[in-house]
């Protein structure tokens, strides 16, 4: 018996989301088809006119109107790329609607919006997945490693997660420190916080490996980019984090330059257990070049309208290492199990409500300039 397919929405190509990474996926795998774009009423023409761009380029309609969007009965699973202060709104609505949802980093602006989303689709009984974190090559690895139990029990882990983006330039002190924008402000292209942005990924993988986070203490400020110093927004930061057993996890995430590394950054992480200790890097097999000089010679430029390069940067020079570096094959397959076995994806929305937390009380860490726990305190609202 053939197995069934499932429509999907594509909400928004906003510049914030990576729905346009997201389509080349759908359009590759046997069980999906998409079905429409769609988005609000009230965006500004400028996403509109994009929207509409992507539904002509993919010959299917566009939707004014997220209502009249969920009200198709061949919308089975819903993309949702939408601007992030609208995002958990929108997956509400998609939620009670009855529809799957696939959701693009983060589940919405603050932790009350998060917390509502795991409300919202536990209620309505749908499957939901975040795919960012947990589904990437160097994630895959540490499990199974762990899985093995070659290292025994893990005590300790530490991760580098950095992307080769921009170029780094000297950044007076009085800048360096400035005080960070609220963490609730993500407007394109204001704002590019690389610790949420590039540390989120590394938190990802801390949850693989410990148990729940109880301690969390942050550091971070605009080093090497005066778009982010200018900003008010870090380009490197670092956490230090300890689980309920006492187990201890750093990272460091952030931007390092465009000439930085031959694969478009380093992710590595450190295991270390009670029988050993490992060191996974999802850029193995590689050649190290320390100056990417095809780039350099090309005299690369963010682009005026991308000046902290939330879409755009230079292309990876090498080849690819994996079939599915970041993960997204998997994540869809793991979407399309739980929905097929009725059962919860292996990453939900709860631990990424939990991997947001995380980060709001590092954050929180930076401006203190002190340890906090978890859990925090519930948002009122």
């Amino acid at each position: 018996m053939p197995l069934s397919t499932f429509g999907v929405l594509l909400v928004s190509f906003s510049k914030h989301s990576h729905q346009r990474s997201f389509v080349p996926l759908y359009q590759r795998h046997p069980r999906i088809r998409i079905v429409a774009v769609a988005d609000a009423t009230d965006i500004d023409p400028e996403l509109e006119y994009l929207n509409r761009q992507w539904a002509r380029q993919l010959e299917v309609p566009y939707i004014s109107g997220i209502g009249r969007a969920l009200a198709l009965a061949e919308v089975d699973i819903v993309s949702m790329g939408h601007e992030i202060e609208r995002r958990a709104e929108l997956i509400l609505r998609a939620a009670a609607a009855g529809k799957h949802l696939w959701i693009d980093k983060f589940m919405g602006a603050n932790l009350a919006e998060c917390d509502a989303v795991v409300s919202g689709v536990e209620s309505a009984g749908v499957r939901a997945i975040v795919p960012s974190f947990t589904y990437g090559e160097l994630a895959r690895q540490s499990r199974a490693l762990i899985a093995s139990g070659s290292l025994g029990e893990i005590l300790g882990v530490h991760v580098d997660m950095m992307f080769s983006k921009g170029w780094p330039r000297p950044i007076d002190d009085g800048t360096r420190n400035a005080t960070l924008l609220p963490s609730g402000r993500w407007k394109f292209p204001d704002l590019k916080r690389e610790l949420l942005t590039i540390g989120s990924y590394a938190i990802g993988l801390v949850q693989v490996c410990l148990n729940p986070i109880r301690h969390v203490w942050g550091r971070a400020g605009s080093f090497f980019f005066p778009e982010h110093a200018n900003r008010g927004a870090e380009d490197f930061g670092t956490l230090t984090l300890t689980d309920e057993r006492g187990c201890l996890a750093t990272l460091c995430g952030g931007r390092i330059g465009v000439a930085t590394h031959p694969f478009g950054g380093p992710a590595r992480a450190h295991l270390v257990g009670t029988e050993g200790t490992a060191v996974v890097d999802a850029k193995r097999p590689a050649l190290d070049t320390f100056l990417r000089s095809a780039i350099v010679a090309a005299d690369y430029l963010p682009s005026r309208e991308d000046p902290v390069q939330w879409a755009s940067g230079p292309p990876p020079l090498g080849i690819p290492l994996a079939s599915d570096p970041v993960g997204l094959w998997t994540g869809l397959e793991d979407l399309i199990a739980a929905i097929d076995e009725e059962r919860s994806p292996a990453y939900s929305v709860r631990q990424a409500r939990d991997l947001m937390e995380i980060l709001q009380a590092g954050y929180e860490s930076i401006l203190q300039r002190e340890a906090v726990q978890l859990p925090l305190e519930r948002e009122a609202g």
